[in-house]
């Protein structure tokens, strides 16, 4: 455990990490640090967690010795110790400060799910003030939602962190600002169609070659699938899990029941609902439901899914990349959701809406179309007619690859302006 506490602790030498990019999250998490409150991060593995502890860390730097600041990667096999046994942080600190001779201030614990019992541990040193302040990572969206979690209640600040947005990496491009975006258009487009190819997960957006790419993306996959679903669960038939889980990522995008995904992959329904509550807690897919106008109506037993980014839908099914259109919808939602809105559902009521996003009392209707074409005009316009006759809509959007006009009260807006806009 020695060797593994020295190896995650390089800034003990007092050198900055480095080569880390700035993401619109980190002026929250700055904030965050005048606080006591625990910080937490959640989000599907490879997204940034650890990067943001390093920028973090990096700050602390400036004002404190570096070697108060103690990482711990929970997923190093070298602490399996520590992993039945939350008690043996204890252990961890000891001997961290046994090496640097300096009282541990700032606590980092990535990937604490990792360890049986975490919550009480965090809970009882932040109840005790031992630290100045406590941070952690996990990948699972239920994360928190256990009965040890709610230990926690009221002494955590939580935040989600997704793969790169669009806008990010436009302005890690150089497109600052809409002068730039508006000369530049052929760059946004082309960076446009990398997204749509590779993804947006940090790592893979700083390589150049396409085999390691695809290669690393494989790892990612299996990673996400072995340790927080698979193991964490103690899935007995890892087959029938991958079938559905390949299968869906297949047919993202498309209406379904629990009932009808079961007969396509020879399963039954309950089976089904539980291996997608599985991967939707994982991150690795969304389960998007239909919104329901009324109680009554009820319609919220069709589904859809979507992959938690492109790069995996393409290394994991041949037909996206030739189906664009597919791709395109998938980036959208994508986006739409790490715009931290509220609420995305989809409407299949008797004419269909892509996404019916709700913040507060305001709603905004999207219809997504790769390319709007006088056969299909009619038709995507059709889709905001249902939702607007019952829900007061503030917008009616059509995002395309890169068409823009008005059509009476629906704007057409090509997605890689769209998602330039500020949000929050």
């Amino acid at each position: 455990m020695e060797r593994a506490i020295i190896n995650q602790n390089p800034h003990w030498s007092g050198k900055r990490y480095r080569n880390l990019q700035e993401r619109s999250l980190y002026g929250t998490l700055s904030n965050n640090l005048q606080t006591r409150h625990i910080q937490i991060l959640t989000g599907i593995r490879r997204s940034g967690k650890s990067s943001f502890f390093r920028m973090l860390i990096n700050e602390l730097m400036e004002k404190n010795n570096p070697k108060s600041a103690l990482l711990l990667n929970m997923d190093d096999p070298l602490y399996y110790e520590v992993w039945e046994n939350s008690a043996m942080f204890y252990r961890l600190i000891e001997l961290a400060e046994k090496l640097t001779g300096e009282k541990v201030k700032y606590l980092f614990i990535d990937e604490a799910q990792a360890v049986k019992g975490w919550e009480t541990f965090v809970k009882s040193v932040y109840d005790s003030d031992i630290f100045t302040k406590i941070f952690v990572t996990g990948s699972n969206s239920s994360f928190l939602q256990n009965e040890y979690s709610t230990l926690l209640s009221g002494r955590y600040l939580e935040n989600t962190v997704f793969p790169y947005s669009f806008r990010e990496i436009l302005l890690q491009s150089g497109i600052c600002s809409y002068l730039d975006l508006a000369s530049q258009t052929p760059k946004a487009l082309r960076l446009l169609d990398d997204c749509l190819e590779w993804g947006c997960f940090p790592e893979i957006k700083a390589l150049k070659s396409g085999d390691i790419k695809s290669n690393l993306l494989k790892s990612y996959f299996d990673s996400i699938v072995m340790k927080d679903c698979v193991s964490r669960y103690s899935i007995a038939d890892v087959a029938a899990f991958k079938k559905l889980l390949l299968y869906s990522v297949s047919n993202a995008g498309a209406v379904y029941s629990y009932k009808s995904l079961g007969t396509a992959v020879g399963s039954n329904e309950n089976t089904v609902k539980k291996y997608i509550n599985i991967l939707s807690d994982s991150h690795i897919i969304q389960n998007v439901s239909n919104f329901a106008f009324s109680l009554k109506e009820n319609m919220r037993s069709s589904h859809k899914i979507y992959v938690a980014d492109t790069g995996l839908m393409n290394t994991f099914s041949y037909r996206f990349w030739d189906n664009k259109a597919k791709l395109f919808e998938n980036f959208v939602f994508n986006e739409l959701q790490k715009r931290k809105n509220e609420e995305i559902a989809f409407v299949n009521n008797a004419g269909e809406c892509d996404f019916l996003v709700k913040n507060g009392a305001d709603y905004q209707a999207f219809q997504v179309c790769y390319q709007l074409t006088p056969a299909n005009r009619k038709r995507e316009c059709a889709g905001f007619g249902r939702i607007a006759g019952q829900i007061a809509l503030s917008r009616k959007i059509i995002l395309t690859y890169n068409q823009e006009q008005k059509i009476d009260d629906i704007e057409v807006i090509p997605a890689w302006k769209y998602f330039f806009e500020r949000t929050g």
